[in-house]
Parts: structure tokens; sequence; C-alpha cells
């Protein structure tokens, strides 16, 4: 099922995020367990926007990253923090991963908005590429993806399968071809 951007939805790409590895490079996270706690400061055109105090308690599987911070214009304190689990990789070590504390997602990313850091879904933060469904590029490239499997199945005697998949590439080529007349078309009415 394909999601499109709907009027009025944040995109990740504009949205402040926190990472585990921004955690990690700034020196909250290391190998060791633990506690660490320090100030993180924002700024921009060397104007400081505002400061994250942050915690982070490394136990094995009890782990958390903590969150104050003042919000809004009175200041308003907030407080919270977001588990961090441990995913054990194949060839050893493990991988951490926040756990949101809404909606209760293993995330990457944490997003800062509406005030409060959370996973993209709680947000419904949407990714640019989700807007960029159907573009000529897009047609093109899944045509020549179905003929590439069209001439596999051919390959293989799956002659029926095979038409049907030429069928479906050449109905999007045709498609793709309408709409840069159409746009060769508004083009040239604008020169005129």
């Amino acid at each position: 099922m394909r999601h499109y951007l709907k009027p009025g939805r944040d995109r990740v790409e504009d949205t402040p995020r926190l990472t585990i590895e921004d955690l990690r490079a700034w020196g909250f996270i290391t190998g060791s367990p633990g506690d660490k706690s320090g100030t993180i400061t924002f700024s921009r055109n060397g104007q400081e926007t505002g400061s994250l105090g942050v915690k982070v308690h490394i136990e094995g599987a009890w782990s958390y990253v903590r969150f104050d911070y003042l919000l809004g214009y009175d200041k308003k304190p907030v407080a919270y923090e977001h588990e961090l689990e441990p995913s054990p990789c194949y060839y050893g070590g493990h991988r951490l991963y926040f756990r949101c504390r809404h909606c209760k997602r293993r995330v990457t990313a944490l997003y800062l908005s509406g005030g409060y850091y959370t996973c993209r879904h709680c947000h419904r933060l949407a990714y640019e590429v989700s807007q960029a469904h159907g573009t000529l590029s897009e047609k093109i490239d899944r045509a020549w993806s179905l003929r590439a499997r069209a001439e596999k199945l051919r390959k293989y005697h799956h002659p029926r399968k095979a038409n049907r998949l030429y069928l479906r590439a050449d109905e999007l080529e045709a498609v793709s071809w309408l709409d840069v007349a159409r746009w060769l078309g508004t083009k040239a009415d604008r020169w005129a």
C-alpha cells in the first residue's frame, strides 16, 4: 500500500533529528556501562537557539536516554525518557536502538516536532521520496525493470507471463511519452 504525502505533513528531511550515532559521536554512548550526561547546545548563524540536557544510562537490557529542556516561550520544564534497546548482531556485539516511548517502535532516530522528540511515525513525518511517486524517471525505470523480468520469463519458457509484463512496460512507456509531450506543450506555450 502506498502512502501519499497529504497537505500539512512535514518531511523527515526538514525536521531536526537525533540518532544513536549522534549520541555516540558526542561521547554519550561508549563501550562501557554507566551514566553519561551533558548538554547539547544548538545554534544557527552563530546564535544559540536552544539547549538539550541529555543523560544516557547503559546497563544491559535496562538502558535509556533522558531528555531535559525548557519548552516554549513560557519555559515549561520538560523531562522524559526513551528506552535504549540493544539488539545482537550476527557476527557478535550489539547495536543500540531507541524504543519510542509513545508507540513502542524500535527506531534509529528521534525527531523534534511539536516540542518533543519521538519517532517519525508518531510525528506523521513523510520522506521526500514519497512525494515523487509517479515521476517520469520512476515510470521509465519501472518499464525497464518489467522488460528485464519479462526477458527472464521468456528465457525460462513462460511466454504468457512475459507477454503480460511486456504489455505493462509498453503502457508505462506510452504514459511517459505522453507526460513528456504535455510538458513540452506547456513549455512551448510559455515561449510563444
